[in-house]
């Protein structure tokens, strides 16, 4: 491996540095999504939202008192309904089902240092531009709700009514609890969202841990076949013949000596006929003579001894050149002392003899080799 790539292999982040990042950003949602889904969530199983958006209401039909009222909407973690707008006055009563109306969390108080309307959670304002103290007094009726100074008022609402009413606290009515809606879990409620984003979370896990492994494996198999390539190339481009040339026809015929009867090799004379020949070097080569065709172009026939011409590998003859002349097509190969190799496996030539078993074995292996790393290159 040169410099370079040494540079780039230690310059590279390790493959497993990638694998910790999606565990991190599923702990991530896991930790921030859930909460955000439990505030976002809907109000729990019988309670509606109100119109703003951050109190949940729910009708109870049971005829209790007020403070009774007050006391069950306390067991669930709530109170009494706290009007801040007309909007809600009538979302209130919307949900009102009792006849005789529904408490609401208003009462009146009357202290040493004055008297008036208050709601019971102790936090929500009275809003009395929507709820003047005028009009619920005139709404009251009764003994009780003659005396200005009595603690004994209550609010009601009823749908035969445009505005609150004030009602004695001790007369039984249905009730309207409330509760914010703010980080609450309601019970079964957060845990079922809890489990939807923890499987939700899970399933993003999974599947971007399989896609990085994937990814890893499919990086690691592809810089594998780079590299066996680059090393299959080298290796090839320290074994191509140092060179390879175009013949012409008088050549070829100077060397063959007009391609002689005394000239021709055994072999398949069907094909065209194979040549012995002597360059002018002194090297001898085996020139041989393809079958006309006017279906392979020049261009085609010259690109494709090129790509064989650089093949060079012991068990394969090299290709010394070739030549084209009006669709006769030659190939000039270095020179096989021995001959063909079929002529020694199907027959005995002259003064030769059997080749035994091993030999023949020896011969499949080594052509077998040949025929691989051409297969290889190409």
């Amino acid at each position: 491996m040169g410099k370079r790539g040494r540079l780039a292999t230690a310059m590279a982040p390790p493959a497993t540095a990638l694998v910790p990042f999606p565990v991190f950003l599923a702990a991530f949602l896991l930790s921030v999504g859930t909460p955000a889904l439990a505030r976002s969530s809907s109000c729990p199983e019988g309670w509606q939202i109100s119109p703003v958006q951050n109190k949940c209401f729910k009708c109870i039909s049971a005829s209790l008192s007020w403070d009774r009222s007050e006391a069950l909407c306390h067991n669930s973690s709530g109170h009494l309904a706290a009007l801040s707008s007309v909007q809600e006055l009538i979302f209130a009563k919307s949900l009102c089902v009792s006849t005789s109306g529904c408490w609401v969390g208003g009462h009146h108080y009357n202290t040493s240092t004055g008297n008036g309307w208050k709601w019971s959670d102790d936090s929500s304002v009275w809003n009395e531009t929507a709820f003047q103290i005028e009009a619920l007094h005139a709404n009251c009726s009764g003994t009780a709700c003659g005396v200005a100074n009595s603690n004994d008022l209550c609010t009601l609402i009823t749908n035969s009514r445009t505005s609150i009413s004030g009602k004695r606290c001790n007369e039984p009515h249905g009730l309207i609890c409330m509760m914010d809606h703010v980080d609450r879990c309601y019970h079964d409620h957060c845990h079922k969202e809890y489990f939807i984003a923890l499987i939700a979370v899970s399933g993003f896990i999974l599947v971007t841990t399989f896609a990085v492994m994937i990814w890893l494996l499919v990086y690691r198999r592809s810089k594998k076949r780079r590299r066996s390539r680059e090393a299959l190339g080298a290796s090839a481009a320290a074994l191509v013949a140092p060179q390879w040339k175009v013949y012409t026809s008088e050549e070829l015929r100077s060397i063959t000596k007009n391609f002689s009867e005394g000239n021709r090799l055994p072999g398949n004379a069907k094909t065209g006929g194979t040549y012995s020949g002597i360059l002018p070097d002194g090297s001898k080569v085996a020139i041989k003579r393809l079958k006309r065709s006017s279906l392979q172009r020049k261009k085609d026939f010259y690109s494709e001894i090129r790509r064989v011409a650089k093949l060079y590998h012991p068990n394969l003859v090299a290709v010394k050149g070739c030549c084209y002349d009006h669709g006769d097509r030659f190939i000039v190969y270095e020179f096989v002392a021995n001959g063909p190799l079929d002529v020694w496996l199907h027959h005995i030539p002259r003064g030769g003899r059997s080749l035994d078993w091993a030999m023949r074995m020896r011969a499949a292996t080594t052509l077998a080799q040949g025929i691989a790393f051409y297969i290889m290159l190409t």
